[in-house]
């Protein structure tokens, strides 16, 4: 084998895009089984049945592979909740629709809340921005806001109430509910007995007491 054979990449599959597919669905199962720092590139290129070669042909590395996962979580649970219909709805209706979409969100997928906690740990590091994501953001932003501020001038929010604040702590309480209440309740030895359905009314509740007047 000449020294040009030995350094040469790899052969490409015949179908780069199922390839590139089953990468990415391979790094969302290691991402969402490990987190970042205990997922290894090799493990990815195994659960997707292709050489570490082929992975890097097609990505940087790791960094660039979870970033491609934050992405498509950032973009599908934006468009998701941007098909609530804000502005027909009571301000205080449309936020708790709001707050139910999140919480449905990670409710369906787990991998939401384990990259939430993930990224708090690494300070956001792997997080990026496009123009795609900003435009997303600020449309439900602005929408936030807009409920907020109707909510406010109707007498049935809080003052103080700020929608920026509002997505905050609905990320937090949600993963709270879904990601620790099994490590809670062995923590404290007390168990809450709660269905699902009966989790997701409390939490809803929760929130929504704490905005209303």
């Amino acid at each position: 084998m000449t020294e040009d054979q030995a350094t040469a990449r790899p052969r490409t599959p015949r179908d780069p895009s199922a390839t590139i597919r089953r990468i990415l669905e391979a790094a969302r199962e290691e991402f969402g089984a490990n987190g970042f720092d205990g997922t290894k590139v090799e493990h990815i290129a195994r659960r997707a049945g292709v050489s570490k070669q082929i992975v890097y042909f097609y990505f940087k590395g790791k960094d660039e592979l979870y970033w491609e996962l934050l992405k498509d979580i950032s973009i599908n649970t934006n468009q998701r909740l941007l098909q609530i219909p804000f502005d027909d709805l009571p301000p205080d209706e449309a936020l708790r629709h709001y707050v139910a979409g999140v919480y449905d969100l990670y409710a369906e997928d787990p991998l939401l809340g384990m990259v939430s906690l993930d990224q708090s740990m690494h300070g956001g590091a792997q997080l990026r921005s496009i123009n795609e994501i900003r435009m997303l953001q600020k449309a439900l932003a602005d929408k936030l806001a807009s409920v907020v501020t109707r909510g406010q001038a109707a007498g049935i929010f809080h003052p103080e109430v700020d929608s920026n604040r509002i997505e905050l702590m609905t990320v937090i309480i949600t993963v709270g509910c879904l990601s620790s209440s099994t490590m809670l309740q062995r923590y404290s030895e007390r168990s809450w007995q709660q269905s699902p359905a009966e989790t997701r009314a409390f939490a809803l509740d929760f929130i929504m007491r704490g905005l209303c007047k």
